[in-house]
């Protein structure tokens, strides 16, 4: 009987194992979505702030003109890169959802194994 048991420590061992990957993915996967939702905030308010200076038009000196047009590039060049970088958060996202996923059906598998290894050892007790 001691290698069954041996077997079962063993499974509860890969299930606790599996239970801590999943609890670390979860915390992957909702830091990155985090991560994306700020990081499309901040392209659609910077998109906002480029549009805004693309429509001004009462500038009446050259100067302001030049200001507001330098202000409309470099606003435009931000809003590219902040949409860079969160079409780049919604990647990861998605890749620890899906790390989260594997771990969650790795965490069942470890669960139906221990279950099944109980009832194997379960029902040889009852045969001795």
């Amino acid at each position: 009987m001691a290698p069954e048991r041996k077997k079962l420590k063993r499974a509860q061992l890969i299930q606790r194992i599996r239970t801590v990957e999943r609890m670390q993915s979860a915390v992957a996967a909702s830091e990155a979505e985090a991560n994306r939702m700020r990081l499309s905030g901040v392209a659609e308010r910077t998109r906002s702030l480029a549009a805004h200076y693309a429509r001004r038009d009462d500038d009446l000196v050259g100067a302001d003109l030049r200001s507001g047009k330098a202000m409309q590039d470099q606003l435009q060049k931000l809003s590219e890169l902040s949409e860079r970088q969160a079409q780049e958060a919604e990647l990861q996202s998605q890749a620890r959802r899906e790390d989260f996923a594997q771990s969650d059906l790795r965490l069942r598998k470890a669960e139906e194994g221990t279950r099944d290894l109980v009832r194997t050892i379960v029902a040889g007790l009852g045969k001795a």
